[in-house]
């Protein structure tokens, strides 16, 4: 085996042993460090398990809308697909999500299962690229909503970093918004885009025929472009995704807010504390490791303390923490074996 080769199997390796092994030093670190898990385990008798029940509830129900999207995004193109198809797709993608760096895996994954699904790979990315929009621009004016919400509240009570953070982390998002609208419906633009994406690709020889690569790519970007259009024109298809969207951010940015009620608070409001999930969201958003390791604990104590008393932060993050990424792991890998057919 070539020198390189082995050097690119370690690199790939050693990151997701180092991903590993921060997503378990974290948990580990809310679960046995001052005030953790052991401290919830003397308080038992005053938990709430009703609400964590809700908690995991809301997780479900989140991938139960995803579940629905992808099926209401697919059923346009193809009116035999079933329900059944569209959760192996939904489970596909968020087990890949979880495991790759910025949730890369999940829609190429998607995509392979489709074909699978007798779809063509066209379709399939104009499906997911479509759904992918809507989430994109559901969630930028989710957070846009956040930011107007909490300013003066609980922004001026952050470091200037986390600020930072959360500001950058919208800009991101707003960013990632206007460039899929460019992409999805000025076909001029993405034409210039494809060019020069085949060009770069062919000059460092990961293409080997530039005009029958660009042809190709010309096929599926005009059949991209004519799904979008249809879902421009299909206004009822439109406002119930985004309806549907905007519940399945809810459902998961209101696990946070169970967990808080399981510990017997009721004090703070709903939409406060969802409103600051999204921050979380905003933040974690930025760092490349799978499940936003070290991101997503550190961002969710540091926006979720104001909530809980200094007894309570440590053992509410670990519990949210499980319930939102190796729970959502365990649930999804059995339903995610890749077959011909579903």
């Amino acid at each position: 085996m070539p020198t390189s080769q082995r050097k690119k199997i370690s690199a790939k390796t050693f990151f997701n042993i180092f991903s590993i092994v921060l997503t378990v030093g974290c948990l580990s670190y809310f679960a046995f460090s001052e005030n953790g898990l052991t401290t919830l385990a003397e308080h038992v008798h005053q938990f709430k398990i009703e609400w964590l029940i809700f908690a995991v509830l809301c997780m479900l129900s989140d991938l139960f809308l995803d579940t629905c999207l992808i099926y209401l995004f697919t059923k346009g193109i193809s009116n035999s697909y079933t329900f059944r198809r569209a959760f192996k797709v939904c489970m596909v993608g968020h087990l890949y999500s979880a495991i790759t760096p910025f949730q890369s895996g999940g829609q190429p994954m998607q995509i392979y299962v489709m074909t699978k699904q007798k779809i063509d790979a066209g379709n399939a990315a104009s499906t997911l690229v479509q759904k992918f929009f809507v989430y994109q621009t559901s969630i930028t004016a989710y957070s846009m909503f956040a930011l107007i919400f909490q300013y003066g509240k609980e922004i001026n009570l952050l470091s200037p970093i986390m600020v930072a953070l959360t500001i950058f982390g919208f800009i991101v998002q707003g960013t990632a918004a206007g460039f899929l609208l460019v992409v999805s419906f000025n076909q001029k633009i993405t034409n210039k885009l494809l060019v020069w994406a085949t060009k770069f690709l062919s000059k460092i020889h990961l293409v080997k025929n530039y005009e029958k690569t660009l042809e190709s790519w010309q096929v599926q970007l005009d059949s991209f472009h004519e799904s979008n259009q249809y879902l421009y024109r299909n206004k009822s298809l439109l406002i119930k995704t985004y309806i549907l969207t905007f519940f399945q951010l809810t459902s998961l940015f209101a696990v946070f807010y169970c967990i808080y009620r399981s510990f017997g608070f009721n004090k703070a409001s709903p939409v406060s504390m969802i409103f600051s999930q999204a921050f979380v969201t905003m933040v974690s958003s930025l760092i490349p490791l799978p499940g936003a390791a070290g991101a997503s604990e550190l961002s969710s104590y540091v926006f979720m303390n104001p909530f809980f008393t200094p007894e309570t932060v440590k053992p509410a993050v670990l519990l949210w923490r499980i319930i939102t990424y190796p729970a959502v792991i365990l649930i999804s890998a059995p339903f995610s074996k890749i077959k011909s057919e579903m």
